[in-house]
């Protein structure tokens, strides 16, 4: 786990959503890494997304523990994440049927 003032690893979900690609200039800024877990890819540079279906276990877990960006794969020492923050999900009823909007949210 990331220790000090240095930025945190952080897995955020959802992060090319409406609030996700507000939040993650704000974690960048502040020192952080972060890996985004979606179907869409975050218009941002500094932000590897992987392309991810929340509503399938497999793909979690290997997203989960996968590395942030192709750079790692040079670092023998890469840590785990250090917080999972979930925005995925649909915004608002009605956008599918009720129940997906349950079964994803």
């Amino acid at each position: 786990m990331a220790t000090g003032t240095s930025g945190k690893r952080i897995v955020f979900t959802g992060g090319s959503g409406k609030a996700g690609r507000h939040c993650i200039p704000y974690l960048l800024a502040h020192g952080h890494k972060v890996l985004n877990l979606d179907l869409v890819p975050l218009d941002n540079p500094d932000v590897y997304t992987m392309k991810t279906d929340l509503t399938d276990s497999g793909q979690v877990f290997n997203a989960l523990s996968s590395l942030f960006d192709m750079a790692e794969y040079q670092d023998p020492h890469v840590e785990k994440p250090d917080a999972v923050i979930h925005f995925a999900a649909y915004a608002r009823n009605m956008l599918v049927p009720d129940n997906e909007c349950f079964m994803a949210n």
